[in-house]
């Protein structure tokens, strides 16, 4: 019978749910003795907890799938891109869950009376947790791809995607494995924006393409600048995606911006 990784290494990612991402995984992280399959276990446990019930809009007005799918096909694309860094794949897995699942990591895994402190310090031993369980690199890893608190400080819609773009910037620089789980992250949200491109969604489209589009140069200025150590990561093939992908999607989303309803 053929393995699992023959199986669905074809497979476009779009194609498959939950249970199949995360056979996928576990076929591609067999071959790589780097990784440690019982801490990429208890990370895919983790997430799956703590996104229990959490759901994500679809392509093309699909219906609404289980959020779990967008981290293991973050996580699935990276082991497609060469990684073999586990702090790298535990913190693409674990991505989402301080911004999204504070209360229930805290619940769960953090023992004590946390309810006096504010979303910043809650956040902390979060991260903490992370470290105890995984390691600091993938901890950091999670940091790098956790947007910063609401200031609560009213800002226009151009002031808000410059705010995106900047914090971008600032959380891949001369960092290599950010980049990764940033651009993956990014490949989810900004790479399958055309998806939605039907009538009705114009408006929605153009305001993320708007905000997506200016990140682009960031990336690529940041793979120029940090090269050695972000290719220390991948394999060839996957720094050439990683190219290639980066080379297309500023005309895509300059043209879904361009969309009728979009901003001015």
């Amino acid at each position: 019978m053929l393995g699992m990784t023959t199986l669905f290494g074809t497979v476009p990612l779009k194609d498959m749910d939950p249970s199949a991402l995360t056979l996928a995984i576990f076929g591609e992280i067999g071959r790589i003795p780097t990784i440690d399959g019982v801490k990429v276990s208890t990370a895919l446990s983790a997430a799956s907890f703590l996104h229990l019930h959490q759901t994500r809009a679809n392509r093309k007005g699909l219906p609404r799938t289980s959020y779990i799918e967008h981290p293991l096909r973050n996580a699935l694309r990276v082991l497609r891109w060469g990684v073999e860094s586990e702090a790298v794949l535990v913190g693409v897995i674990l991505h989402d869950t301080v911004e999204d699942c504070l209360d229930r990591i805290l619940a769960a895994f953090v023992p004590g009376d946390w309810s006096g402190l504010n979303t910043t310090a809650q956040r902390e031993l979060a991260y903490r947790w992370i470290t105890t369980e995984f390691s600091q690199e993938a901890s950091g890893i999670v940091r790098a791809l956790t947007n910063p608190v609401a200031s609560g400080e009213k800002l226009s819609k151009a002031e808000k995607r410059e705010k995106y773009a900047s914090d971008v910037a600032g959380k891949i620089l001369g960092n290599a494995g950010a980049f990764i789980g940033k651009f993956t992250d990014f490949m989810d949200n900004a790479g399958g924006l055309h998806h939605n491109a039907v009538p009705g969604h114009e408006g929605m489209v153009s305001h993320l393409a708007a905000k997506y589009g200016p990140v682009v140069p960031i990336f690529q200025a940041e793979l120029i600048a940090n090269n050695g150590p972000i290719r220390a990561l991948v394999s060839d093939a996957g720094y050439a995606e990683i190219e290639y992908k980066l080379s297309v999607l500023g005309d895509r989303l300059a043209a879904l911006q361009a969309s009728p309803g979009g901003p001015a």
